[in-house]
């Protein structure tokens, strides 16, 4: 298999998505050690730097995992309490930017709260 040059994905894109079906297929199994970054390279007719950025995206998905000196290995499917709390998807930005509002707005009553009991204290 090559990447695709009409593909608008990146060609790491293209690399992990093709080893993550691999593995999600369960032709690569968990603890499969997978081919070297040569192999793949030659493969996808790529560099081992693309190949590298590739297995980072993978490594980084917890879906691989790197042994130094050894290579990398497809890591064992996530147990059903985290494959739920993964379900949900990761926080958007407007989540986060709704949260900090919240915060901001709980912040300054609390400092509004805190003059009004300073004020009646010390009359």
């Amino acid at each position: 298999m090559t990447v695709e040059a009409h593909d608008p994905r990146p060609k790491k894109v293209q690399i992990a998505d093709a080893l993550r079906d691999e593995i999600a297929t369960e032709q690569l199994p968990a603890g499969h050690r997978l081919a070297s970054l040569r192999e793949l390279a030659d493969r996808f007719q790529v560099t081992t730097v693309t190949v590298g950025n590739a297995l980072k995206v993978l490594a980084d998905e917890g879906v691989i995992v790197s042994v130094p000196t050894r290579g990398y290995f497809v890591q064992s499917p996530p147990s059903d309490a985290v494959a739920e709390q993964n379900a949900s998807g990761p926080v958007n930005r407007d989540e986060i930017n709704a949260i900090h509002s919240e915060i901001r707005r709980l912040a300054a009553r609390v400092a509004e709260l805190e003059k009004r009991v300073e004020h009646t204290g010390s009359a």
